[in-house]
C-alpha cells in the first residue's frame, strides 16, 4: 500500500523530537523503498556505532588534512544534507509491502541467516527513513542483552545474570549556514534492566574486581543521557556544544573500543580509569572543538560531574568540575585512519570529595591528569591501539593505566563481523577495594577478547572472555567472565 506523506505533518512531529540524537549514529543508507531527493541522500556523521572509520565513510586517503582532523575531533560536519527548516523538493512515499533489509543507517553486511525481524520492524524502519527524508533526523534504535558469568563472587551474591539495555539516539540537523556551520540538537535516552538478579547486580560488583566488567549495565533505570545543542561558526572549523554530555565524546575517544554494545564490554578500554570520574557519566557540560592547521585538532570542555544519568541538573550548586584540554593529530599514515592524541584534565572531585554519582561529601581536593592515545588503521583489515594515563594519587579511580589491543575487521571476509582482543593495566588508588587505609595497593590487569558474529541484518551474536588479575576484594584469585551478547538493531 502506497501512501503521500506531508511534509508539514512531520514537520510538527520534529519539533516534538527536536532532540536529537547521540555520537552513536553511522552513515545513512537510505533504502531503495523510500522515495528520495538526492539533495539529501548523502552525509557525513561521525561515527560512534562500532564501525571501522575506512569502511563507511569517504576515504581516509581522499580527505584532506581539515577534514581529518574534523573526523578526529569527532565534529559532526554533514557534507550533504537538508537541514529541517530548508523546504523539501519532493514528498516521500513508502511501499510496506517491499522489504526493507537493512537498518536505518548501516550498510549491507553478510548475515549468517535470513533476517525474521524484517516484516515487524518494517514500519519503524520506514518512519526512521522519513524522519530522516522530512524531518532531518537520523535515528539509531537497538537493544542489547548480554548474558554474564563470574568464576567467584563475594559473599551473598549471585555469579550468573543478565544485563539489558534498550538505546535511543536521535540527532535533527537544524541548519546549515554558508559561513557559519551546522546547527543541531542531540538526543540519547537509555533504559537499563538488571535480570534474575537484584537491580545493584553487576558482574564487577559481585566479584570485587577494579575493572568495569560490563559497560552496558546502569541497574534498573531509565535515562536521558543527552541532550545537547551544536553550533559551528568558522565553516565549522570552530564549534560550541552545550548541554549534558559525556566527556569521552571528546576526551581520549578509542574508535575501536568506544561501543560496549559492539566491540569491547570492559570500559577500561574506552577511556582511561585516571580520568575517571569524569569519564563515566554524562553531565552537563560546555565544549569546544576547533580545527586550527590541517591534521591538528583541539578540544576543550568544562563539566559538571556531581550530575549524572540519573538525574537531569540537579546537583549544580555542588560545584564539583572536571576540565580538560585535547591536541590531536590526524596524519594520513598508511593511508588509512591515524589518530593520536595527548589529553590534559583537572578537576577538584579527588578520592576524598567524590565517591560515586552525586555523592559528595563536600571536601573539595585537587587531581590533575595526563594521558596518550594512539590508534591506527593498518590496510582495511586490521587496528591496533595504546593508551597510557597518568594522574596524581589523590585520583578517585587510578593513578596509572595503560591499555593496548587490536581489532580484526571482516575476519574471514565478512562484513561487520569483528575479532578484538586487548590488555589493561592499572596502578589502583587506595581508597578502592579492601585495601588498609596508607598501604601501597597492588596493581590489577584484565585481559578480554571477543568475536562478533552477524547472525542476521538485526541481529549480532558476540561470545566474550575477560580474564580480570588481582581484584580488589575477595582471595585474590583472578575472576574469569564469560558472556554471550546479543544485540538487535531496530
Amino acid at each position: 500500500m502506497d501512501f503521500p506523506i506531508q511534509p508539514r505533518v512531520f514537520r510538527l512531529a520534529s519539533t516534538m523530537l527536536l532532540c536529537v540524537a547521540s555520537h552513536a549514529l553511522a552513515q545513512s543508507q537510505v533504502g531503495p523503498d523510500v522515495q528520495r531527493s538526492a539533495v539529501i541522500e548523502d552525509y557525513m556523521l561521525p561515527d560512534h556505532s562500532g564501525l571501522k572509520p575506512p569502511q563507511y565513510f569517504e576515504p581516509w586517503d581522499s580527505m584532506n588534512g581539515f577534514r581529518r582532523a574534523e573526523f578526529g575531533a569527532d565534529i559532526l560536519r554533514p557534507r550533504v544534507f537538508l537541514p529541517l527548516f530548508d523546504p523539501r523538493p519532493m514528498e516521500s512515499q513508502v511501499d510496506l509491502s517491499k522489504p526493507i533489509d537493512v537498518p536505518f543507517g548501516f550498510a549491507p553486511t553478510s548475515p549468517m541467516f535470513p533476517d525474521p525481524l524484517e516484516v515487524p520492524l518494517r514500519p519503524l524502519r520506514a518512519l526512521e527513513h522519513l524522519l530522516y527524508e522530512q524531518c532531518s533526523t537520523m535515528s539509531n534504535i537497538y537493544y542489547s542483552l548480554v548474558l554474564q558469568s563470574v568464576s567467584r563472587t563475594q559473599p551473598g551474591q549471585g555469579n550468573l545474570g543478565g544485563i539489558g539495555r534498550l538505546d535511543v539516539n536521535l540527532l535533527t540537523i537544524l541548519a546549515k549556514t554558508p559561513g557559519l556551520g551546522t546547527s543541531a540538537v542531540q538526543l540519547l535516552f537509555r533504559q537499563g534492566n538488571v535480570i534474575g538478579q537484584p537491580g545493584d547486580w553487576s558482574p564487577s560488583r559481585a566479584s570485587g574486581t577494579y575493572f568495569n566488567m560490563n559497560a552496558l549495565d546502569q541497574g534498573n533505570l531509565s535515562t536521558l543521557n543527552i541532550l545537547s545543542y551544536q553550533q559551528g561558526f568558522a565553516d565549522d572549523r570552530l564549534v560550541f556544544s552545550v548541554g549534558k554530555m559525556h566527556p569521552n565524546q571528546y576526551f581520549m575517544l578509542n574508535f575501536y573500543a568506544n561501543d560496549e554494545s559492539r566491540q569491547f564490554m570492559n570500559g577500561s578500554f574506552d577511556g582511561n580509569s585516571v580520568f575517571q570520574p569524569a569519564q563515566g557519566t554524562y553531565s552537563p557540560g560546555f565544549v569546544m572543538q576547533s580545527v586550527p592547521f590541517e591534521d591538528i585538532y583541539v578540544n576543550a570542555a568544562v563539566f559538571d560531574i556531581a550530575d549524572y544519568p540519573g538525574n537531569s541538573f540537579q546537583n549544580l550548586n555542588e560545584g564539583l568540575y572536571w576540565a580538560g584540554v585535547e591536541v590531536g593529530w590526524t596524519p594520513n599514515w598508511l593511508g588509512s585512519f591515524s589518530r593520536y592524541n595527548v589529553t590534559f584534565g583537572t578537576t577538584n572531585a579527588g578520592n576524598q570529595s567524590y565517591a560515586g554519582y552525586g555523592d559528595v561529601t563536600g571536601i573539595k581536593q585537587t587531581n590533575s591528569m595526563v594521558g596518550f592515545l594512539g590508534q591506527q588503521q593498518i590496510g582495511d583489515w586490521l587496528g591496533v591501539f595504546a593508551e597510557y594515563g597518568l594522574g596524581q594519587d589523590t585520583a578517585v579511580v587510578a593513578s596509572q593505566e595503560f591499555s593496548a589491543g587490536l581489532s580484526i575487521v571482516r575476519p574471514f571476509g565478512r562484513v561487520d563481523d569483528d575479532f578484538g582482543i586487548a590488555y589493561a593495566w592499572t596502578r589502583p588508588n587506595n581508597a578502592y577495594g579492601n585495601i588498609p587505609a596508607g598501604s601501597d595497593p597492588p596493581s590489577a590487569s584484565v585481559m578480554e577478547t571477543f568475536y562478533r558474529w552477524q547472525i542476521t541484518n538485526s541481529m549480532q551474536l558476540t561470545p566474550d572472555l575477560q580474564l580480570s588479575f588481582n581484584p580488589a576484594s575477595g582471595d585474590g584469585s583472578t575472576v574469569v567472565s564469560l558472556a554471550l551478547r546479543l544485540k538487535t538493531q531496530f
